[in-house]
């Protein structure tokens, strides 16, 4: 009964430490957003038309990569360009229609959150359309430019983070040493019981 106690702090703060921020976003020009899309229109097929917007989708985790499907899907021609900073090293970058149908089965969710998994489609230009469009990002590093002019169906990257060499060595933060500290005084707590009785 009291080991149970410590699994569940234990589970806490693995919970605690897997948390993805959202990707901060910066360089968007005049009246244009960076929002999580969850809307009922599937993405990937030129419906969701909105203009001055750069959506993400805040999809799953899976052996320590963490997903994010990012896209911009105006109505008519428009350009956007921004700078992304994610809370993890980009391990991957996945931009043509192959590779995203591929992965949406793994990384994919049920974005409207209806109960159908239908919220991932591939028109014949998915990912990135032309040679206009330009992502830049060096694995190991948590920044990705990118420089779209988007028509129809829309430009769409798939970002995978996740823990590298360099980022297990970073500090825990404050709440991750929190709640170490309740599992290690459980399990003293717990040893010290075991000896009196």
């Amino acid at each position: 009964m009291k080991l149970s106690y410590i699994g569940a702090a234990l589970l806490a703060l693995a919970a605690a430490s897997g948390a993805s921020a959202t990707p901060v976003v910066s360089g968007l020009g005049a009246g244009q957003s960076f929002q999580q899309y969850s809307g009922t229109a599937p993405v990937g097929n030129g419906h969701v038309n909105t203009d001055n917007v750069l959506w993400f989708v805040d999809e799953l985790a899976v052996n320590s990569l963490k997903s994010w499907f990012i896209f911009f899907d105006p109505s008519s021609s428009q350009a956007i360009s921004a700078t992304l900073v994610f809370d993890s090293p980009i391990v991957d970058v996945i931009i043509d229609r192959a590779g995203l149908f591929q992965s949406h089965g793994v990384y994919g969710v049920d974005i409207d959150q209806d109960g159908n998994f239908n919220d991932y489609q591939h028109a014949a230009r998915t990912g990135l359309e032309g040679v206009q469009d330009g992502v830049v990002w060096t694995p190991g590093s948590q920044t990705l430019q990118l420089r779209w002019t988007a028509e129809n169906p829309g430009d769409h990257i798939r970002v995978l983070t996740g823990a590298s060499s360099l980022t297990a060595l970073n500090v825990p933060e404050p709440a991750s040493w929190g709640l170490a500290g309740v599992a290690l005084a459980a399990l003293v707590g717990a040893r010290l019981r075991r000896r009196k009785s």
